[in-house]
């Protein structure tokens, strides 16, 4: 009996020990060290033309290296976000490229951000902004008309042809 008593105190001794030094930050125990993902890296054309189809490429990586990353959100702030992961793409891996595809429908210069959610549900910072421009542009009805001439008849005009680069 003299025994338990001993051993209960001693029990009671080290498991007050060990609370007060959990509670003070001396031991840490962590189930979960997670960092969330880094910012993803953005890549592509940086100007053209509205109304046509472009293509980015968006990095992703995550510094546990063991991560998978389920969500990719990109901001094309022309009104217009991307979502990889909602739209059945994904998961992926840290080193991977995603493609995401915009048309621009109006000119101006924009900037391309983005954002990526890890399996833990842990959210990177915004990335640097994309500077994009969309100048304005338009087709001249003469340019054509002279390329379909040059072309019918490839010998006349030299110095004009010169002149445009035809």
């Amino acid at each position: 009996m003299k025994k338990i008593l001993i051993l209960s105190i001693c029990t009671l001794f080290f498991l007050t020990n060990i609370i007060f030094a959990v509670n003070a930050n001396i031991i840490s125990i962590n189930s979960n060290e997670n960092t969330p993902p880094n910012s993803p890296v953005i890549n592509g054309p940086l100007s053209g033309k509205i109304k046509e189809t472009y293509t980015y490429d968006v990095t992703v990586s995550d510094p546990d290296e063991d991560d998978l990353l389920i969500l990719i959100e990109v901001n094309f702030s022309d009104g217009k976000t991307a979502c990889g992961g909602c739209d059945g793409r994904g998961p992926w891996h840290s080193g991977e490229i995603v493609e995401f595809e915009h048309i621009w429908k109006r000119i101006g210069t924009f900037g391309i951000t983005g954002r990526v959610k890890d399996e833990h549900g842990e959210w990177s910072e915004w990335s640097d902004p994309l500077p994009v421009t969309m100048p304005y542009s338009y087709n001249k009805p003469i340019l054509p008309f002279l390329e379909l001439l040059f072309q019918r008849f490839p010998y006349t005009f030299p110095i004009l042809r010169q002149l445009l680069g035809y």
